[in-house]
């Protein structure tokens, strides 16, 4: 399903699911808020491992992409479908990140 939404990433150690079904499409995404993120690509709608690190990370306010499909960023994952996020820093009491997300 199509979205053009922001979505909030809460600190922890949960992944939080972007993609709201399998996407093969071209996705735009920016990090939203300046609060680190790292994120993950899977091929079902079940999440990374928590604690586990995601292969590319949001860094900065305005990181991230344009025009680009999950398979383009994640070659790793031969059938990529889903895109997820998790804090950098899973404190707690730290401020939630907020994602950006556009995608047909």
């Amino acid at each position: 399903m199509a979205q053009n939404t922001r979505i909030t990433v809460a600190a922890g150690d949960d992944w939080v699911q972007l993609t709201d079904a399998s996407t093969t499409g071209d996705i735009s995404i920016m990090l939203a808020a300046p609060y680190p993120v790292m994120l993950q690509a899977t091929a079902t709608d079940t999440a990374p491992t928590s604690g586990t690190l995601g292969p590319l990370a949001l860094l900065q306010f305005g990181d991230g992409w344009s025009e680009a499909t999950i398979l383009e960023k994640f070659p790793g994952v031969a059938t990529a479908a889903f895109l997820w996020a998790r804090r950098l820093h899973a404190d707690s009491n730290a401020p939630d990140a907020i994602i950006g997300i556009s995608h047909g």
